[in-house]
Formats: C-alpha cells, sequence, structure tokens
C-alpha cells in the first residue's frame, strides 16, 4: 500500500501492521520541543509515498486499510478521519483554515500525508515548543486536505499522556499563534 506508521517510543515497540509499514523511533520525550524535533525528523526516513504518525500505545481498527485505501484515494496531499476515544467518536469536519483554528485538533487520529508534501513544509516550519501536528497539517493543507468521516484511529487516551503536559497546552496555543500569522 506504500503507507508507513510512524511509532515514537521510549522503549520498545513490537506491533506489526500488516499492510503497513512501521518506523519506530526509539527516543526519551521530554517536552514540546523533543516532540517536536523527533516527529519532524522522523519524516525524512519514510521510504514510502505516505505516512501517519502512530502513538506507541493506541491502535487502528478493524479495516484500518480500507480505511487508509480511502484516504489516500481523495489524492489529496493531506487526509485525515474521525476517531474513536475509549467508546466515544471523536468526529471530525471538513476542513478550513478557520475551523483548523477553532478547533486544534480538527486534524488529529489519523492523518495521512504525502510523504514530498510533509518533507516540504518540515522544512518551512520554525522549530521550537510548537505542537507539530498542528503546524504540519496547517502547512500541508495549504495544498489540499481530505475529510474521511470514518474511524481511522483508535486513541487509548491514557490519563498520564503527553496531552496532559503543561508544556502541550502551550506548544498548542504558539503553534495556533504562528498558524494565525502565517495563512
Amino acid at each position: 500500500m506504500s503507507i508507513t506508521a510512524v511509532v515514537l517510543t521510549a522503549g520498545s515497540y513490537g506491533t506489526t501492521w500488516p499492510g503497513l509499514e512501521v518506523l519506530v523511533r526509539r527516543q526519551v520525550i521530554r517536552n514540546a520541543a523533543e516532540l517536536q524535533a523527533a516527529r519532524f525528523n522522523a519524516v525524512l526516513d519514510v521510504r514510502t509515498s505516505h505516512f501517519f504518525y502512530l502513538d506507541d500505545d493506541d491502535t487502528l481498527p478493524a479495516g484500518h486499510l480500507d480505511v487508509l485505501a480511502e484516504c489516500k484515494a481523495r489524492a489529496a496531499p493531506l487526509a485525515y478521519t474521525d476517531e474513536l476515544v475509549g467508546v466515544e467518536v471523536r468526529k471530525s469536519a471538513p476542513y478550513s483554515q478557520a475551523a483548523h483554528l477553532a478547533d486544534p485538533l480538527l486534524v488529529h487520529h489519523l492523518a495521512l500525508y504525502e510523504t514530498a508534501e510533509a518533507r516540504r513544509a518540515v522544512a518551512q516550519l520554525p522549530r521550537g515548543h510548537y505542537c507539530p501536528e498542528i503546524m504540519l497539517a496547517w502547512q500541508v493543507a495549504k495544498r489540499g486536505a481530505a475529510y474521511v468521516p470514518r474511524i481511522g484511529y483508535v486513541w487509548n487516551k491514557r490519563p498520564s499522556g503527553m496531552h496532559n503536559w503543561p508544556s502541550t497546552s502551550l506548544s498548542q496555543m504558539r503553534a495556533l499563534l504562528w498558524c494565525k500569522a502565517n495563512p
């Protein structure tokens, strides 16, 4: 299918996903700047035409290959889906910059990127304490984005996850300010 799941982990990652390449980057992440650097640097190692980020403690739903095929068929530099959070479906919406600014998690899990477009975007984005997903989606979506209203990701939201770190909230706010200044 020519799609890579990019997994960042502090430990080992032994899960295989038939039909997908899995790129595992081992690193301890202590703050938002390290997360951004790890995510952006991993893009340079992707060997397939498309990729998405998969957190090491999350999973993909049954039928994920069909969802990914639908995302890829949209022929957009960015295609994204809804996600399952516990037992609730977190629905997204069609992309616009206004919608993205109003809902920073509009593009969250699963976001399928064309690798070449993501590399171009990463080369243009500032580094530091910024939320990588918000900025990368913002920049790539300038060339096109497609919303696929299907569950493409299972977020096993943990109470102690990075989403609860104060630096994560600050990095999201900094990323949104950057996006507002760079339409």
